[in-house]
């Protein structure tokens, strides 16, 4: 005989598991929890409202800092996938052959509106990594769909 067939199986309940969260968890506890739980949610309400040039400015801001922490001698795949990561809804190609020195990151088939705002918004970015576009110096080289290049300098 095997203890599994020893014993039944256990039962779970969630209204079981609800009514001994209400009854055993103090009361400021579940306020501290329910007000963690309210701000990571305002947070991914914000991040979805941004508009997609600020999203593209995130990322790019968010990439120059996983960057920074990259070391020199990083394969060229883990480098790509590190920066990608944070471009969840562009189709973005990632160039890592001149790192540690840049790495290019290309977003296509961005749109006029998109792009015009990107270029107001992420031309330059500073701080211990740089981030520059390259190209559209001016509002007119915003075309129909861009590809938009910028340069992650370390």
């Amino acid at each position: 005989m095997s203890l599994l067939s020893i014993h039944a199986p256990m039962s779970v309940s969630i209204r079981g598991a609800a009514r001994a969260w209400k009854t055993c968890v103090p009361a400021r506890l579940k306020l501290v929890i329910a007000a963690a739980i309210l701000l990571l949610a305002s947070d991914q309400v914000w991040i979805g409202l941004q508009s997609p040039a600020r999203a593209i400015r995130s990322g790019l801001a968010a990439a120059a800092e996983d960057t920074a922490t990259l070391r020199w001698t990083t394969p060229p795949d883990e480098v790509r996938q590190a920066i990608a990561a944070h471009f969840p809804g562009y189709d973005v190609r990632v160039d890592p052959t001149r790192f540690p020195v840049e790495v290019s990151v290309v977003l296509p088939a961005v749109g006029r509106t998109t792009c015009l705002e990107a270029r107001a918004l992420a031309r330059r970015i500073e701080g211990a990594v740089v981030v520059a576009l390259d190209g559209y110096p001016h509002a007119t080289d915003c075309r129909g769909e861009n590809d938009m290049t910028w340069r992650i300098m370390p």
